[in-house]
């Protein structure tokens, strides 16, 4: 504490603290939120800088976490010399992207590529031997773990003021360094005020320091940017402003303790950031925007080939949720049974609803993550029923907590031993993971107040839904959602679905056909203008992606003259569960030699508590196409495409067009992100190896190994098979059937969706006339078939 300070410079009267409490709101926003694990939600960690160019971000995060948005140079090498980059990509690639390169040196810049970019260090890099940021995420881990964290925490009126209470009695750190700490207001926002005057930076400056600061606890940085989401009214005691507070005055404790050479350096290397992207970091965006085209090339050829006729008078028409793993099931299941159409849409089936069952547990929302549920959803339960499920999960929830008091090291496992011993056993022996299930819906409720939802709103909910789906045309309508199976394994809700809080889609299948069969609203939509066929039933059905099997919730009161309908479509999904699970078994190593043994084998790797990799996901994601199903079925998309079902035709003013590049694009963008994310840059935004996770807080997140680091993102094993890469890391390309000036209107009346587009996050393509054609505000470019 005795080096003289080097911010010792008065502010000047325009750097007051507006400036900075801005910088520092443009620092905090730049970090994207995360869910906690049962309610997960694929996430682009880039989010809040969308509206820069993709390849400026990624220079700036070079610079201050030292890791580029882009695989290494080693990586397109490969992609050269096997072919999958061919000199047609590269040479439209430089062409597209206006980089100022020659296809001579970018393969040159690959054999010998320069050093990296030197990242920014903090202070506590410039030491030797140093502290590091662990500290501040091992507060952040015990101030918000208040399911297993063994003693009690006191209150404390905010995240920052625990730490700084709980740092100065930290007898690992030395006495001076916790005197200096008392220096320190107790309020966040008077502290950061306080720091920022006695540094003195620009504010420009303050705000490249402060989201380098988060970035080095970003996963907790992440947790408390998500609390402003998903649980707004713990924000200000617990929000990531609080967290901005600590990481800014552990950096003033570091600054402190540097020489004052080492104080100078630190506040040269804030002062001569440069944001212009170099030369040989956009040799690599070049390279990954070729390595991109030829994923579109091969789309493209794909989409140009004749489409097998959808049938013109189907018998059953089943939805199925846009989720990539729904594409191959679905070529199947047409192909098993020609009298069946398939159709594409968001997997909540446009029911904002949360499952509110009966018991201790919290509801947990059934929405995409930028929804909030508005509805809840009722169940049939006798009175004596509904006492004994909630004593039941009150006993379980009891035995939870007790786990972690503080005596029950000594105690529970030696009153308990024999019990869970036997829970043990049996679940070890169990063959497969139980499949999925929900009760059927007694009806909606209002989130607030609890009232039932009146008919207008009955009304409105079928015509959304209805609207997406297109006029039907078979009497028999079936909702199909996914889920997936597996036993210990945190992680499952990223399994389960990408978008809707972690939840599988069978119940919102199941209050969406509820509310459909309903004889008063189907009368209220053939009022309103909607044709139906008569008969006209919707049953509800799950896809388990683990074993592509998929149920249906049978209905008694389905017309009688249905029934061959609906043993036809179970028939052929039992047919196309066979071929899915035959296509997919080989990227799982499964080498059963037919179908019975092939589906014992998938079903026994959900039951597999030791199991890190029950089945892919959404690996290998890479497109999303909003077109009528006759452009796509027949052909192979190799489970790597969102489809969701557009009709340009019945869109006239393009409402439904915006509505679908407002939200499912969004939430694939999300997906694709992550996935992205995770395998570029695994250090920051992945979630580490599986085999070493501990949970934190029962559900909000997992540390890795003994660091108290949260890891947000995906595990190791969600995208690569020991050496091997099973993603490939490739921007969104949206596929869209639709005029371009209906496109182009969006684009310029959404500014969300310009972002993305105009700054690279993600391709737009057309179906033109002759072909896929590309996006940019140029223009419209063709995209040649291989």
């Amino acid at each position: 504490m005795s080096q003289p300070s080097v911010f010792d410079t008065p502010v000047s009267p325009r750097q007051n603290h507006d400036e900075y409490h801005d910088a520092l709101k443009r620092a905090t926003d730049a970090i994207a939120p995360v869910w906690p694990l049962d309610q997960w939600i694929a996430v682009n960690p880039w989010w809040g800088l969308k509206n820069q160019p993709i390849e400026q971000v990624s220079h700036a995060l070079s610079r201050m976490a030292g890791q580029p948005m882009t695989m290494p140079a080693e990586f397109y090498r490969k992609a050269w010399e096997t072919g999958r980059i061919t000199p047609q990509d590269l040479q439209e690639a430089l062409f597209q992207g206006g980089y100022a390169d020659s296809e001579q040196s970018l393969v040159g810049y690959l054999a010998s590529p320069p050093s990296p970019v030197t990242p920014l260090r903090s202070a506590w890099e410039m030491m030797e031997g140093h502290t590091g940021f662990d500290p501040l995420a091992e507060s952040c881990a015990s101030y918000f773990d208040q399911h297993q964290q063994r003693w009690a925490n006191r209150s404390a009126p905010s995240l920052y003021h625990f730490w700084k209470t709980t740092a100065q009695h930290d007898l690992r750190w030395p006495k001076t360094q916790r005197k200096a700490l008392q220096a320190l207001p107790n309020n966040a926002t008077a502290a950061i005020e306080q720091i920022a005057a006695d540094w003195a930076l620009a504010p420009d400056v303050f705000e490249v320091l402060a989201h380098t600061l988060l970035l080095r606890v970003n996963g907790w940085a992440a947790w408390c940017q998500g609390i402003g989401w998903h649980t707004p009214h713990q924000q200000e005691e617990a929000g990531i402003t609080q967290l901005a507070a600590i990481v800014l005055a552990w950096e003033w404790l570091g600054v402190a303790q540097l020489t004052s050479t080492q104080q100078s350096e630190w506040r040269a290397q804030w002062q001569t950031v440069d944001a212009a992207v170099p030369p040989q970091h956009k040799a690599l965006w070049c390279w990954q925007h070729a390595f991109e085209l030829g994923y579109q090339r091969e789309l493209a050829d794909v989409l140009a080939a004749p489409s097998q006729s959808p049938p013109s008078a189907p018998e059953v028409m089943a939805a199925f949720c846009i989720d990539v793993r729904s594409e191959r099931f679905r070529r199947h299941l047409e192909h098993a049974a020609p009298t069946v159409t398939t159709l594409g849409v968001a997997g909540f089936f446009a029911m904002p609803v949360a499952d509110a069952v009966i018991g201790p547990e919290r509801a947990q929302p059934r929405v995409p993550g930028l929804l909030k549920p508005r509805y809840r959803v009722g169940f049939p339960q006798p009175q004596q029923q509904g006492v004994q499920r909630y004593q039941k999960e009150s006993l379980r929830q009891s035995v939870r907590h007790a786990k972690y008091a503080p005596l029950s090291t000594f105690t529970l496992v030696e009153t308990t031993g024999i019990a869970w011993g036997w829970k043990l056993i049996k679940d070890s022996l169990r063959k497969q993971a139980p499949m999925a299930s929900c009760d059927a819906p007694a009806g909606l409720f209002h989130t607030y107040g609890g009232e039932p939802i009146a008919r207008q709103e009955k009304v409105a909910l079928a015509k959304s839904l209805l609207t997406l789906l297109g006029t039907p045309t078979a009497s028999l309508l079936v909702l199909v959602g996914h889920d997936s199976q597996s036993d210990n394994n945190p992680h499952h809700a990223g399994l389960a679905c990408g978008a809707c809080g972690g939840q599988g889609g069978g119940m919102n299948a199941r209050v969406a056909a509820a509310l459909l069969n309903d004889s008063d609203v189907q009368q209220a939509v053939i009022k309103a203008g909607v044709s139906l066929p008569s008969p006209f039933y919707v049953l509800a059905a799950t896809h388990c992606t683990l074993t592509d099997r998929v149920h249906v919730y049978r209905d008694e009161k389905m017309p009688k003259a249905l029934e061959t309908a609906l043993l036809s479509f179970e028939s052929a999904a039992q047919n196309a569960g066979n071929t899915t699970r035959q296509e997919r078994a080989p990227a799982l190593g499964v080498n059963a030699s037919d179908h019975t043994k092939r589906l014992k084998t998938l079903a026994m790797r959900g039951a597999d508590w030791s199991q890190p990799r029950p089945e892919w996901g959404l690996v290998n994601n890479a497109a999303l196409i909003l077109a009528p199903r006759a452009l796509t079925q027949g052909k192979s998309l190799e489970g790597r495409a969102f489809l969701h079902d557009y009709h340009p035709a019945q869109d006239p003013d393009g409402k439904i067009l915006e509505g679908l590049m407002m939200a499912p694009m969004l939430v694939a963008s999300w997906i694709n992100l992550q996935y992205y994310a995770s395998t570029v840059v695994p250090k920051l935004y992945g979630a580490g190896n599986k085999l070493l996770h501990s949970v934190v807080g029962g559900h909000m997140g997992v540390i890795e190994g003994n660091s108290p680091q949260l890891r947000i993102g995906l595990p190791e094993q969600s995208l690569r098979d020991g050496d091997k890469l099973h993603h490939e890391p490739l921007r969104l390309t949206v596929v869209i059937d639709a005029p371009k000036e209906r496109i182009e209107t969006i684009i310029a009346r959404q500014p969300v969706v310009a972002d993305l587009i105009n700054h690279r996050w993600l391709w737009l393509t057309r179906m033109g006339d002759k072909g896929l054609e590309r996006y940019s505000p140029e223009g419209w470019q063709p995209i040649a078939a291989v």
